[in-house]
């Protein structure tokens, strides 16, 4: 009997998986899981990653022994673990997996891997997961295509799984191997328990006034739904969370007194739909982890990299209290909202003038949720690199004035400046001499100055931006980019309503 082995990789559940599905239907089942040291030495791979990934298959061992199987866990490179388990098993093998859409890493790896697959007369199938569709020539119709396939029936997990009878191993790999430094100290917990609770605590209580709350760091720790690292590592499918969501939608049809909720829901959903957009930018082009969409902006920022600027922002100690909190919440918690995400970045790339491609090397380190698709596509739009964006640079003293207007959320994350009166929380710099003595918060001291003016770096800014935009080569490229990579539907093609 033919033995398949069921990869998994960011999709650590069992329902709504198509490769369990298909991998029960073809013999005896063998399922696995690869810490590859390639992945756990990568820059943009860090120990808040790791013990969400550890918490997840702690969860995932449970729902296979709750069908008689079991998980398998090896150490090494995906390569030679195939060729171990190979050697192990008498009989044709199979592989069975989800696409994935992940970094330069895990694509070089899945090209060698196919490579050994076909050398050695081995089927790997691979289904897709995300909506992101493989392969595309354009992307017209890619929103009714996503759409269609979001409204696929949910995959119960299967029963009667004859599983291979493998001397397997579950032993998680310790964070501490790592040898990267932590910040962490209050992350979200992985595992499809906590994905189910937090879909049904934001679609029945939390999110009622999502669509009006998530824009604020205040309001977003808990009206947000919190289920993107979820999504990222794969405790519970996008599809699940989208039908969920949409029933929601439904039975609230024609209630009366209940406010925005419909509307956020909406909101919700078309931010599932994005996700998926911007992950199909990487799987259609897989360099755009570090090079731009559009190359005639490079070279304008790579020569000019300011070290200090650079460490001021990563720890919060920039002299901007909303920039200092978000920083400093993001590299406790793993998690910021996303208008303050396009904040900071905007803020390093053109207030601080920094190269993206080492701004968001540490910046997937601290976000819990890290997607590559969505982390480099959106890094390069906040950028101002993409050629298709507009250049949308945000006012940090703005955005807390329109955010965090009673400063709560700063005094939280930037303990020095708890005390000062509320008309110098946005600009606590201007405070007279004696105030700083009498606040205990002496700028230079016990909090810093703005390490750059603002208004004069968003000039200059601009005006090397704007000058390449305007030149023909520029907006001849970003006729090319947007073929590429526009989200449209084609000519008299009705989306589905599901």
């Amino acid at each position: 009997m033919s033995t398949s082995i069921l990869w998994f990789k960011k999709d650590l559940r069992i329902i709504d998986h198509k490769p369990l599905w298909e991998a029960s239907k073809n013999g005896l089942v063998l399922p696995l899981y690869i810490f590859e040291p390639e992945i756990l030495d990568s820059e943009d791979y860090d120990p808040r990653h790791h013990q969400f990934i550890n918490d997840s298959l702690e969860f995932l061992k449970i729902e296979l022994e709750k069908i008689d199987g079991y998980l398998h866990v090896e150490y090494g490179s995906a390569l030679e673990v195939f060729q171990k388990i190979k050697s192990q098993i008498s009989g044709q093998i199979g592989v069975f997996s989800h696409e994935e859409t992940g970094n330069w890493i895990s694509y070089q790896r899945d090209i060698h891997l196919k490579n050994w697959c076909k050398k050695n007369t081995i089927n790997w199938i691979e289904f897709p997961q995300h909506g992101v569709q493989r392969p595309i020539k354009n992307r017209d119709g890619w929103s009714y295509e996503w759409n269609k396939s979001m409204n696929e029936p949910i995959i119960p997990a299967p029963v009667n799984i004859k599983f291979e009878p493998y001397q397997n191993n579950f032993s998680l790999i310790n964070g501490k191997i790592l040898n990267k430094k932590v910040t962490h100290k209050n992350i979200q917990k992985g595992g499809r328990v906590n994905a189910e609770k937090l879909l049904v605590s934001f679609l029945n209580e939390r999110g009622r006034n999502y669509a009006k709350e998530m824009s604020s760091p205040l309001t977003a720790m808990t009206s947000c739904s919190r289920l993107s690292p979820h999504i990222s590592f794969g405790t519970i499918s996008i599809k699940e969370v989208y039908q969920t969501a949409k029933k929601k939608r439904a039975l609230l049809k024609g209630v009366k007194g209940i406010g925005p909720w419909r509307s956020s829901i909406s909101s919700f959903l078309g931010r599932l739909r994005w996700h998926c957009h911007f992950i199909q930018k990487l799987e259609d082009q897989p360099k755009i982890e570090w090079v731009n969409m559009a190359r005639a902006y490079d070279n304008i920022r790579e020569n000019d990299f300011n070290e200090n600027y650079f460490e001021a922002w990563k720890v919060g100690l920039t002299g901007y209290p909303l920039i200092d909190a978000c920083m400093r919440c993001l590299n406790e918690t793993g998690y910021i909202n996303f208008r303050m995400r396009a904040m900071l970045v905007s803020f390093a790339s053109y207030d601080l003038w920094l190269d993206w491609r080492k701004t968001s090397k540490y910046m997937a380190t601290q976000f819990l949720d890290y997607e590559p698709g969505i982390h480099y596509s959106q890094f390069q739009m906040q950028s101002g690199v993409t050629g298709i964006n507009s250049i949308r640079i945000y006012n940090p003293i703005k955005q807390q004035k329109d955010h965090d207007p009673e400063g709560e959320f700063v005094r939280t994350w930037v303990p020095e400046l708890e005390n000062i009166p509320l008309e110098y929380i946005f600009t606590p710099h201007l405070m007279s001499e004696g105030f700083q003595e009498k606040y205990s918060c002496v700028i230079g001291l016990n909090y810093p100055a703005p390490i750059i003016d603002h208004s004069l770096q968003v000039k200059k800014a601009k005006n090397i931006l704007y000058k390449i935009k305007s030149t023909p080569e520029a907006k001849s490229e970003a006729k090319k980019v947007y073929i590429k990579h526009g989200s449209r539907r084609k000519p008299n093609q009705k989306r589905n309503q599901g």
